[in-house]
């Protein structure tokens, strides 16, 4: 019975922990696919003189990734000197809990929007 209880206690401490580098891993792969879809930003304004929507990147060829299991991924802004692109934490998933970081953002000036410690270097 002693080993049941030590083995709880020791979960009790260990799956909080395991459920935040999971999360955190995920938050990474989402700024992989934003990272991506600023590569994709800059190959298309280099052909068209202007920074272009999800529509126009895919029909570009440069198809960018919309949604994972985790995130959802928009660009809310793409005008000819500027743009956003914008990962979204999918309701009904873990991912929720990663706050400050349910939403992630990046522009053509390598802002990471507000909250910039989500970003790791």
């Amino acid at each position: 019975m002693i080993v049941v209880v030590v083995i709880a206690i020791i979960a009790m401490f260990a799956y909080p922990a395991y459920m935040d580098y999971v999360r955190k891993g995920r938050r990474a792969d989402a700024q992989s696919h934003l990272l991506a879809a600023q590569i994709a930003q800059e190959r298309y304004r280099a052909y068209n003189n202007d920074y272009g929507t999800v529509g126009e990147l895919a029909s570009a060829g440069l198809g960018i990734t919309t949604s994972d299991n985790f995130y959802n991924y928009t660009i809310p802004v793409a005008t000819s000197s500027a743009y956003e692109v914008r990962a979204t934490a999918k309701a009904g998933t873990d991912q929720v809990n990663d706050t400050p970081c349910t939403v992630l953002t990046l522009n053509q000036s390598n802002d990471f929007g507000t909250d910039a410690s989500c970003w790791k270097r």
